[in-house]
């Protein structure tokens, strides 16, 4: 396991005591340090920030938050977090998961929060997986004796008695979103083996923009078909077909009962699109499915659609929860949204899901899609749509679209379903190849 040589040749010439602790590697820094028995609070870790073409590494304990805000008013700038590809630029050789709290060696400059001066040992990974550094607080402190310190740019995360008196808040209440009636009535087309277009059409005519929106879509994908689209009965019988329509029209009618935010990494803007993306990727790979063990394509739809739905009753319910976790995964894009979930506000969106899914009485398949789509070693009678979620968004997290914790998919996973590499390739372009109208129906989500 070696360290990139820009990192190494920098600790040499520092002339500190360095140690190392090598444990497992895992997907994020925080589950790596608990594989090597490190506390958070003795951890130090970077967040690399730009604003327009300055880049600034910003230093903090592995236990806080950075209060990007605080950043902002020193400098005056509005920073904003590097992408992946960004910080790969930035810290050449140095995985994302691992990077070192360093700016020198790499022609950056830094600001470290005061808490670490405090600290009388410093623990930090070195850009390699599984691998820490240990340094006394004076070798450290040489490290970065270039950069800003002194300054408050972090803070504390939300403590266990406040994380208990947010669950016990979100356990009250006793409202939630009612399921829009059209939707209510699509769904209960959809368990009617004998339904018709012309059904389906009068209850998507109840609603002249969900109308609208439906035959517009089925326009953008018309070169395919024969015929003019002029009616939604039209659009279903020749373009979008029963199962598609259903699908689209549900999603539409269900945007409807939240108002959320539309801006940031939750925001209606980017949930809607990542739903979309992923419900047609699970749709996709349940066709690529053997045909006789293949599942009902549409319900691989609703699975991917709703599987994140607890994100947006957290922002209809508790806009200030909303906009504090909104906050963290904008300034920690390299934590799990799960991890700023339980340390921000102490309920996870699969929670919440569960519990909005439950009370709309959705498909089980469906509310086993939403509350174990993180986890590809679920078993059971309903799992196959959460497994058919997990990869589709591990795919989606490839192409930078969704909150998936890692871009690996087990071989055991692929195994059950008798999918490969190769079918999972064919299946994305199929969906990527429709990014058009993907895109035009997120938006309209989103509205």
């Amino acid at each position: 396991m070696n360290i990139p040589s820009t990192v190494r040749n920098y600790l040499a010439n520092s002339q500190g005591r360095f140690k190392g602790r090598q444990s497992t590697a895992a997907d994020t820094l925080e589950a790596t340090a608990a594989r090597a028995g490190i506390p958070l609070e003795k951890i130090v870790k970077p967040v690399l920030l730009k604003s327009g073409k300055a880049h600034l590494v910003a230093i903090i304990r592995a236990d806080q938050t950075l209060d990007l805000q605080a950043v902002n008013r020193l400098f005056k700038r509005e920073f904003e977090p590097c992408s992946s590809v960004e910080m790969e630029a930035l810290m050449p050789s140095c995985d994302p998961q691992a990077l070192p709290p360093l700016a020198e060696p790499f022609g950056l400059r830094s600001i470290q929060d005061k808490a670490i001066d405090a600290m009388d040992q410093v623990y930090f990974a070195a850009g390699v997986p599984g691998l820490f550094v240990s340094a006394g607080a004076a070798d450290f402190a040489r490290l970065n004796e270039g950069g800003w310190k002194g300054h408050e740019i972090a803070h504390a995360r939300v403590a266990g008695q406040a994380r208990e008196s947010m669950r016990r808040t979100v356990q009250r209440v006793n409202e939630l979103p009612a399921m829009p009636g059209i939707a209510g009535e699509i769904i209960r087309l959809k368990n009617n083996p004998y339904a018709n277009a012309c059904e389906l059409a009068a209850i998507i005519e109840q609603d002249p923009s969900l109308t609208a929106q439906l035959i517009r879509y089925a326009k953008s994908l018309q070169h395919d078909y024969p015929g003019k689209v002029d009616s939604i009965e039209t659009a279903i019988v020749r373009v979008l077909g029963m199962d598609v329509a259903m699908d689209i029209a549900f999603g539409l009618a269900l945007g409807k009962a939240f108002n959320n935010p539309k801006d940031g990494p939750l925001g209606l803007h980017a949930f809607w699109k990542h739903a979309i993306y992923c419900a047609s990727l699970t749709q996709a790979l349940c066709n690529s499915i053997e045909f006789s063990s293949r599942p009902p394509a549409g319900l691989g739809y609703m699975a991917g659609l709703l599987h994140n739905f607890g994100v947006l009753l957290l922002g209809h319910l508790f806009p200030a929860q909303f906009e504090r976790l909104n906050r963290a995964v904008l300034e920690n894009p390299e934590r799990s949204l799960l991890e700023l979930e339980r340390e921000t506000i102490g309920v996870s969106h699969t929670e919440l899901g569960l519990w909005l899914m439950d009370a709309w009485d959705m498909p089980k398949e469906v509310i086993d899609a939403v509350t174990e789509h993180h986890n590809p070693e679920h078993r059971g009678e309903y799992s196959v749509y959460a497994n058919l979620v997990y990869i589709a968004n591990a795919l989606l997290k490839r192409n930078r679209i969704g909150d998936a914790e890692s871009v690996a998919i087990p071989a055991q996973l692929l195994q059950r379903f008798g999918l490969d590499e190769a079918m999972l390739k064919r299946a994305l372009i199929t969906v990527l190849g429709e990014r058009e109208g993907l895109e035009f129906m997120a938006v309209k989500m989103a509205a």
